[in-house]
């Protein structure tokens, strides 16, 4: 039996465990949920764009021909170049290039026609909080935020050590409103724990460790940035500047003959170009290696002759890349199918409300001692963050289907409709002046903007659920999800709404109603009398 911590000892772990939570709370929690979604992003993939669910011409073209064609459409011949594969037959291949300092994006049907959406790009990104106009320290704040995540999970876990059996399953909806929230927190996180751990950890090592091998390759490794990152990675791809003379080199064909012959069960998806035209220039190709666990691989070769320069495969490569290979995998869900993403997407839902509910325990902590308007404003910011988050969401997924196709400008008004709903349901939160409402109503306008989503899908794809044509597995699947999901939060709506207290209500209503009392900045009534180990 664990023995209980002293006096000080807890409130130090409480106090680091509280203001580690709090401070990134909020964005965390917009970094779950958008990650959940995320999971699913090769659904969300083909549901999106119609060409997608067209049938692919890449096989019959071959791959050197489909690349000829793109360049010739684009009339330029970039220094660096990204060729992505339509997968499962379906679909058109995707030209990228930067050009004046901008990222070209083009899918090759029927010449080129411009990259028209970016949902499921746009939900990825968010999820580890990257923009191309902030360009990298919204990242390295992430970085930071997991980093925070993690002393959050070390000091909960010292603090409940002795009972963290019991508050696997304590859960009280009997008592007390306060109560039911503080049991929620523990019994979520204790069931969630290993799942935050592992996307914690490896968030933060995604985010440092390229900052930590640039550190190291001075002192430790003399320069040689190879070195360093065959220490770090497993295998080197520092890529050298273009020199000598024009060459033509070996197909796109031919050159994945040469990568498979190092990986026989290799399935290229993309391919990186550097130097195209030079004797100089190199393909990475990369891809899933089929039959083996997190079986993600990537080769690169020489242009002119095809020699291979360096391969990070499952078998070729050292230890440290193998560890990467599987940290990588389970980050991703890359395993187990679709029935282990849903359970990972509902481990992401239980991780936000353990973060929301670990932001009004420390709320009612704080108000019981002395009541602030820090704290009141901290309140509507956890509900216009927690459910507006939501919101924006819903109605950037309804601008992807309401907004003309072939709009230049519809990829920026679907980023401008998130974030400018996100900031109108903050504001909505810290404006409004009946604070026990915000909830239930945020919810249920998510729950009304999600709704019409899969029928208004159907004008741009006859692949879904309420379309004319064949349908596909993935379109339909999202299609239903989308029903689902609006369904639930319809559904969370009026059960908030009956739960919450009326107007003019006795006392003991407002001290059990948590979220709404802190909303009001009430929350000193509901944490009076509770003890510092409740918390």
């Amino acid at each position: 039996m664990a023995k209980k911590l002293s006096r000080h000892a807890f409130t130090t772990f409480w106090g680091v465990h509280a203001w580690a939570g709090v401070i990134g709370g909020l964005l965390l929690h917009v970094m779950f949920l958008s990650g959940g979604i995320t999971l699913f992003r090769r659904q969300l993939a083909v549901w999106e764009e119609p060409i997608t669910q067209q049938r692919s011409s890449v096989e019959q073209a071959g791959l050197q021909a489909t690349l000829d064609q793109g360049l010739a459409a684009a009339g330029t011949t970039p220094e660096q170049l990204w060729l992505d594969l339509p997968t499962g037959g379906l679909g058109a291949a995707r030209l990228q290039y930067s050009s004046q300092g901008e990222l070209a994006s083009w899918w090759l049907h029927e010449g080129l026609l411009p990259e028209r959406e970016r949902l499921s790009d746009f939900l990825y990104d968010l999820h580890y909080l990257w923009h191309r106009a902030t360009g990298s320290w919204l990242f390295y704040v992430g970085g930071l935020l997991c980093v925070a995540l993690l002393l959050a999970l070390a000091t909960g876990v010292l603090i409940h050590l002795k009972d963290l059996v019991l508050q696997f399953h304590q859960f009280r909806p009997d008592k007390t409103r306060r109560v039911l929230w503080s049991d929620m927190h523990k019994v979520l996180g204790v069931m969630g724990l290993p799942f935050q751990l592992l996307y914690a950890y490896s968030g933060a090592l995604f985010v440092f460790l390229g900052v930590l091998v640039q550190v190291f390759t001075g002192p430790v490794f003399g320069g040689d940035a190879g070195r360093a990152d065959r220490a770090a990675w497993g295998a080197s791809y520092v890529d050298e500047p273009a020199r000598g003379a024009p060459a033509r080199g070996l197909t796109l064909d031919e050159l994945t003959a040469r990568a498979r012959a190092v990986e026989p069960g290799f399935v290229p998806e993309r391919y990186r170009i550097r130097h195209l035209g030079l004797d100089s220039g190199t393909v990475d190709v990369r891809g899933a290696v089929e039959g083996v666990p997190f079986g993600r691989g990537i080769v690169r070769l020489r242009a002119i002759d095809g020699a291979v320069l360096s391969a990070d495969v499952p078998g070729a490569e050292g230890g440290r890349s193998g560890v990467l290979r599987w940290i990588y995998g389970l980050h991703l869900a890359d395993f187990g199918g679709v029935t282990l993403r849903v359970l990972f997407f509902v481990l992401a839902l239980a991780t936000c409300a353990t973060i929301l509910t670990g932001n009004w325990i420390w709320l009612a902590r704080r108000e019981a001692r002395q009541e602030s308007v820090g704290n009141r404003v901290l309140a509507r910011l956890t509900v216009g963050f927690g459910a507006g988050t939501l919101v924006a969401i819903a109605a950037l997924f309804l601008a992807s289907r309401a907004l003309p196709l072939d709009w230049p400008g519809r990829m920026a008004a679907e980023e401008l409709t998130f974030l400018g709903t996100l900031g109108l349901c903050v504001a909505w939160a810290l404006a409004a002046r009946d604070g026990a409402s915000l909830w239930w109503r945020q919810l249920g306008l998510a729950g009304a903007l999600l709704l019409p989503v899969p029928a208004l899908a159907a004008r741009w794809s006859g692949a879904g659920l309420f379309g004319a044509g064949p349908k596909l597995a993935a379109v339909v699947a999202v299609d239903v999800s989308l029903l689902v999901a609006a369904a639930a939060l319809c559904a969370s709506a009026w059960a908030l709404r009956r739960a919450a207290p009326r107007r003019g209500a006795p006392q003991q209503a407002a001290q059990d109603e948590a979220p709404a009392s802190l909303s009001h900045g009430g929350a000193g009534l509901i944490a009076r009398g509770q003890t510092a180990s409740d918390g």
